[in-house]
């Protein structure tokens, strides 16, 4: 299958349908950092099925789902509730599984929608929903996945480098294709565990229904008494319902008098109570009128009171005026005196300030002069500074233009020394070195010496590596015997399981179906084939026991043959029946015969005789004739006992054969774990010599260039010496002319002192200028100073002069105020009087008013005492008539209680016998005419009957209909465990044969990605050596995957050891040798080149660009590296110009370089 267009819809940052082609050859994505680029390679791992959130970059799964972009203050795109990826494939040559090969293109869409319960993920191809694991195993087929090393995503080389080794076995899983096989093979252990399961779960129910059969068998014996007890306890039931309904049909008869007489005593209270009711309603006519006048009188007296004691609060409130009238006269007076000062202060104040500013004035003139003055001395030192500042910056530009010249030809005199220095060193340090040189020794005899022992080493390397391939010939053969013992070893522990399972169900069965008490049963041993015979002849009497204190037992008479007691034409039962001698008698009268015989010599039987066939035909003295029909109890019970003897013999030859077969399988293994170690040894010795080679390769390596490098370091030192000598001569002259120079210079000493002197004439300047500027800023101080007071005095003079206004307006107001205050408290004064007078009058009417209210309570008195005697005769009245109603109630209870009780005890003579209550007695088997015993008797028998029938504790009536579903069960069951066996058996033959193709598989795909794996790293590193080995263990499928390589001028050394660079070199050449051993359809790089330098990316792509012409894989590279994106077919740019929304725009490279040419 091939790939050819991946499309995106909501996915991530893709929120448009993008469509991105999938074409032949290299295909790169370019684009900044952040843009979505890695979001293309997701989607594809997403589509084919990848499970894990976190290995996409997202929380949970719904992550992947456009979330929208902008803020709350800048909106942007909404977010999608849903997201789609479909993956077109070209199925031309037929390649997809057989179900889609009807199909030219397959479409493998997944999408996920957001909802309130969570999200949902679905799959089709096509438009046919199918599983995730169809989909999976789609593509794990075709050797690629979500999880398939083509698909090489960020950081993957780093954790391939860091990963175990166990881990980085899963490489070779898929370059051997065996990724699907480990599908399968889990899929079938969990199979088998669940056969497993199923058949443990099969033995233990089997195992309960045995001993619910032999419960059952006890509970049926326990129904009979169960029976009985409930006749008897269903007629003490209905003796005791007769003689409750008798009893209560006698209350109810009584209860009828005692209600008669209950309704007399209620007419005569009744009377009584009438009579008294009528004095009580006349004593109420009567008081009424009275506490009306009562009430009236109350009422008056009441608002006399009320306006007695207002008549008080207005005489307080008359008071309490007149004393706020007089602190308010006071008040006044306070405030008129305050406004008084107020005015005399506002005079003196504006006289005040009339005088301090004609002072001011005064003044202004004098001090107008003196400024100018200051002015024109403030001119005068300022020309004086600044000529003093001319003349010394002339000086100092003097003074550090000689200061320069002098200190650049010091300069150039210290670096001459300097040079003269380092050309003497110079001259020293060769000269040294050629003398070290001269006595180094040659290497050349070294290096013989070295050949002859890498020869040796690479021929002890050639000679262990023969003999690893010898040995994994024989391990191959030994795993082979191995497979080949544990079948058999498999089948005698099956058989030997089957016959002990057989043993344990006919021992459950025989110890289930055995009776109470030791029966002859277990003492016979009967011929094959004749156990229908003697079932037919003795039947149930073969559970009899040979106890004489047993109930049913033989005795010793059956021992005791009878004489002449041949049966003519038959043989005796006896000759065929061992083990039982009290069964004697009766065994030697049982003859038998063929079936077609039967009838014909029965004619010939004396009395007790019995001829018997060995189907079960009967032929008795007497001509009972019974045909064989179904196995019964005993026949089947003996057919058992005789396949147990058989299984018991058969197991001890089960165990032997199971126990050689152990021993053959054991050696088998011993045999391949010796092979095992033994190649450990000539693996590791092989490994020895590798890396003794290795290291004499390196060392002669080593040496070869050192004897190079030092032909070509004596010849760079003598150069350097004459170098040297040259550098020193021309130093030297530089040197003396440098020295000269600096001699010509001029002194610095009179111009140092020409600035001093400038320097000090414009302090003396600066200090002039700066008093003459305090002077003049003192006089125009004080001058704004006077100023600011003449505006203060102005605006002091006109508020003093409001202030006296004010003052004058608030004299007059008080004034007023105060008269009219005097006037008031004039007219307060005379309201106390009025109000006095008044207050007397209302208190003798509240006198006259409480003599009135004191006559009227009297008379209502004397009425009231009246009616409360009246009160008293009503409640006695009421409370006999009450009394009589209540007997009459207790009559009435009392009569439906007794009918209640009637009815009771009909209903239940009723559930006892549908008929009338009289029908108890000829139920209960008791004679009319005959006493009834006592209740207490009754209930007494039936407790007792009820105790014996409960202490039976649970009784199954249906005993035996169980019994026969339970066998049925048990045949079932049987049938069941026989499936079950079978179906573990194909398991594991199936498991076998999986691990088998695995191992097979794997050990192929090792050879050929070590291969690849030495090819492309020689390749991308121009020359080394490298080389993958299993570790840990001997099973390749439980083995870890080690690197070893070797970089061009380095020692043979783990991948972890390496530096950085060349651990990513090494794993993208692994990665690239599992590639090539298996390819898939399509190879994505996310960045694979961002740790490498410019050689080695030229070199990655170039391995890239033979790749993609060998084989029909289309790579993709995404990538920030120039060198890379110049050697793609073409590329494709993702770009983010919208914030938060990728977009991808596409450019054919080969195209475009057409149309430029």
């Amino acid at each position: 299958m091939d790939f050819q267009k991946l499309r995106l819809t909501g996915f991530k940052s893709f929120v448009e349908p993008t469509d991105f082609d999938i074409l032949p050859g290299l295909t790169g994505i370019v684009g900044p950092n952040g843009c979505g680029k890695s979001n293309l390679l997701e989607a594809l791992r997403w589509v084919m099925g990848a499970t894990s959130a976190k290995a996409l970059r997202a929380g949970g799964m719904e992550d992947v789902i456009f979330a929208g972009t902008g803020t709350a203050e800048h909106p942007g795109r909404p977010g999608r509730s849903w997201a789609e990826v479909s993956l077109h494939l070209d199925n031309e040559n037929r390649s997809a599984p057989a179900q889609y090969n009807e199909h030219p293109m397959l479409e493998v869409t997944r999408r996920i929608t957001k909802k309130a319960e969570g999200t949902t993920s679905t799959y089709r191809i096509n438009g046919k929903e199918v599983r995730a694991k169809d989909v999976q195993l789609l593509f794990a087929d075709a050797a690629s996945g979500a999880n398939s090393p083509s698909l090489v995503r960020q950081g993957q080389v780093s954790e391939l480098i860091n990963a175990k080794p166990e881990n980085r076995r899963k490489f070779l899983e898929e370059a051997a294709g065996v990724t699907g096989l480990h599908v399968r093979r889990h899929e079938a252990e969990l199979r088998l565990k669940a056969a497993s399961t199923n058949l443990e779960r099969l033995e233990d129910v089997a195992g309960e229904l045995e001993q619910q059969r032999g419960v059952l068998a006890r509970q049926a014996r326990q129904a009979s008494r169960y029976r009985n007890i409930a006749g008897h306890l269903q007629k003490a039931e209905a003796l005791l319902a007769y003689a409750r309904w008798t009893e209560a049909k006698t209350h109810a008869d009584d209860s009828g008098e005692s209600l008669k007489a209950a309704l007399i005593e209620l007419e005569e209270a009744a009377k009584l109570a009438a009579s008294t009711h009528a004095t009580r309603e006349k004593a109420h006519e009567q008081i009424e009128p009275l506490r009306q006048r009562e009430a009236e009188a109350a009422a008056a007296l009441h608002r006399l009171e009320v306006e007695q004691e207002n008549f008080e609060k207005e005489l307080d409130r008359a008071k309490a005026e007149i004393e706020r009238l007089q602190g308010d006269r006071e008040r006044l007076e306070r405030e008129l005196a305050r406004e008084e000062d107020l005015n005399s202060d506002a005079v003196a104040a504006l006289e005040s300030l009339a005088t301090e500013e004609e002072q001011i004035r005064q003044r202004e003139g004098s001090e107008a002069e003196r400024l100018e003055a200051a002015d024109r001395e403030v001119e005068a030192a300022q020309a004086q500074l600044d000529e003093a500042e001319g003349r010394l910056e002339q000086a100092q530009r003097a003074f550090a233009d000689a200061r320069a010249e002098r200190n650049a030809a010091e300069a150039a005199l210290s670096r001459m020394d300097r040079v003269v220095m380092a050309a003497r060193e110079e001259i020293v340090r060769v000269r040294d070195q050629l003398a070290q040189f001269e006595a180094e020794a040659d290497t050349s005899g070294r290096i013989t010496e070295l050949n002859t022992e890498l020869e040796a080493a690479q021929t002890a390397a050639a000679s262990a590596s023969e003999k690893l391939a010898q040995l994994d010939e024989n391990r191959q053969r030994t795993e082979q015997a191995v497979e080949a013992a544990q079948g058999p070893r498999d089948e005698t522990r099956a058989a030997l399981n089957a016959i002990q399972a057989e043993i344990d169900t006919l021992t459950r069965v025989l110890a289930a179906s055995e009776p109470e008490g030791r029966s002859v049963l277990e003492d016979i041993e009967v011929a094959e084939g004749y156990e229908g015979a003697l079932a037919a002849a003795l039947g149930e009497d073969l559970e009899a026991s040979d106890d004489h204190e047993a109930d049913r037992h033989w005795s010793a008479l059956g021992a005791q043959p009878i004489a002449g007691s041949g049966l003519s034409g038959a043989t005796p039962l006896s000759q065929f029946v061992t083990g039982a001698p009290v069964l004697t008698r009766r065994l030697s009268s049982v003859g038998v015969v063929a079936a077609e015989d039967g009838a014909r010599l029965a004619a010939a039987l004396t009395p007790g005789q019995i001829l018997v066939s060995r189907e079960g035909d009967i032929w008795r003295w007497d001509g009972f004739v019974a045909r064989a029909g179904a196995k019964t109890a005993a026949a089947a019970r003996l057919e058992q006992k005789r396949q147990l003897t058989e299984q018991q013999a058969k197991l001890e030859a089960a165990f032997t054969a199971r126990d050689e077969a152990e021993k053959a399988l054991g050696e088998a293994r011993l045999a391949l774990t010796a092979l095992a170690e033994e190649r450990r040894e000539v693996e590791r010795a092989r490994n020895t010599a590798q890396s003794r080679a290795a290291e004499l390769e390196r060392e002669l390596g080593r040496l070869k260039g050192e004897a190079e490098r030092r032909a070509a370091k004596g010849e760079a030192l003598l150069t350097r010496k004459a170098d040297a000598d040259e550098r020193l001569a021309a130093a030297n002259t530089e040197h003396e002319a440098a020295m000269a120079a600096m001699n010509a210079l001029p002194d610095l000493s009179a111009l140092e002192q020409t600035v001093t002197a400038a320097r000090h004439a414009r302090e003396e300047a600066r200090s002039g200028n700066g008093r003459a500027r305090g002077v003049r800023a003192e006089l125009r101080r004080d001058a704004d100073a006077r100023a600011a007071r003449l505006k203060q005095i102005s605006e002091q003079r006109e508020g003093w002069m409001r202030r006296q206004g004010t003052a004058a307006e608030r004299i007059d107001m008080v004034a007023r105020t105060l008269a009219e205050t005097g006037a008031s408290i004039e007219r307060a004064e005379k309201v106390p009087g009025e109000l006095e007078q008044r207050r007397t009058s209302i208190y003798e009417a509240v006198t006259a008013a409480e003599s009135r209210r004191c006559v009227a309570a009297d008379e209502l008195a004397g009425v009231q005492g009246t009616l409360t005697e009246a009160e008293r005769l009503v409640r006695d009245a009421d409370e006999r008539a009450a009394l009589a109603r209540e007997n009459k109630a207790r009559a009435e209870a009392q009569g439906e209680a007794s009918r209640e009780r009637l009815k009771d005890a009909a209903a239940r003579a009723q559930e006892i016998h549908e008929g009338p209550p009289e029908a108890l007695l000829t139920l209960a088997e008791h004679k009319e005419d005959a006493p009834l015993p006592s209740h207490e008797v009754l209930e007494e028998k039936i407790d007792k009957l009820k105790r014996e029938r409960e202490a039976l504790g649970g009784v199954n009536l249906c005993a035996d209909q169980e019994m026969e579903e339970i066998d049925g069960r048990l045949s079932e069951i049987e049938t069941e465990k026989a499936d079950c066996e079978a179906a573990i058996n194909k398991l594991r033959g199936a498991i076998g044969s999986l691990n088998r193709d695995g191992r097979q598989r794997l050990l192929d795909a090792f050879d050929t990605v070590n291969n690849n794996f030495r090819e492309l790293f020689s390749e991308l590193f121009g020359g080394g050596q490298a080389e993958l080995r299993l570790i840990d263990s001997d099973d390749p499928l439980e083995a870890g995957l080690e690197i070893f390589a070797c970089p061009p001028g380095k020692k043979l050394t783990q991948m972890s050891l390496m530096s950085g660079g060349e651990q990513a070199l090494t794993a993208t050449a692994l990665i690239f040798a599992v590639f090539k051993s298996n390819p898939a359809p399509v190879c994505v790089l996310d960045e694979i080149d961002a740790p490498l330098d410019d050689a080695n990316t030229d070199r990655f792509c170039a391995m890239l660009a033979r790749m993609a012409k060998e084989t029909s894989t289309r790579f993709i590279a995404i990538t920030h590296h120039p060198l890379t994106m110049s050697r793609m077919d073409r590329l494709f740019g993702v770009t983010m110009i919208e914030r938060g929304v990728s977009q991808l725009v596409s450019v054919d490279l080969a195209e475009a370089e057409s149309m430029a040419a």
